[in-house]
């Protein structure tokens, strides 16, 4: 699982990777968010975005920053998904994002790849 690292236009640097609930994760998980998600995290403090996986583009992994900026300034804070906050959803989504973070081994480069 690639963990990619970007800076916003403000200059600050964010942690972004895809979550993907197991059966067990998804079975309390808002619909939206059942096949999976983005989640972007700034690195200065615990602020959070996330966006489910249907809605994120293709390739979002190699997107210049700008680009995955931009997809972040529409995903949804969690603090203002109010499904979430009323269910109390976002602790477990908070837990199935950090267990998928710190399954990742690092920062990895996306190998474009060629025809030759």
């Amino acid at each position: 699982m690639a963990l990619r690292v970007f800076t916003d236009r403000d200059g600050r640097e964010w942690n972004v990777w895809h979550v993907r609930p197991t059966v067990t994760d998804a079975s309390p998980l808002n619909t939206r968010y059942r096949n999976g998600w983005v989640c972007f995290q700034c690195t200065d403090d615990a602020e959070r975005y996330r966006m489910p996986i249907d809605e994120v583009p293709a390739g979002w992994e190699i997107l210049p920053d700008d680009r995955l900026d931009l997809l972040r300034r529409v995903a949804a804070q969690p603090a203002e998904d109010r499904a979430m906050a009323d269910t109390g959803e976002e602790v477990r989504h908070a837990r199935v994002e950090d267990a998928e973070r710190d399954s990742v081994s690092g920062p990895h480069e996306i190998a474009e790849t060629r025809n030759e």
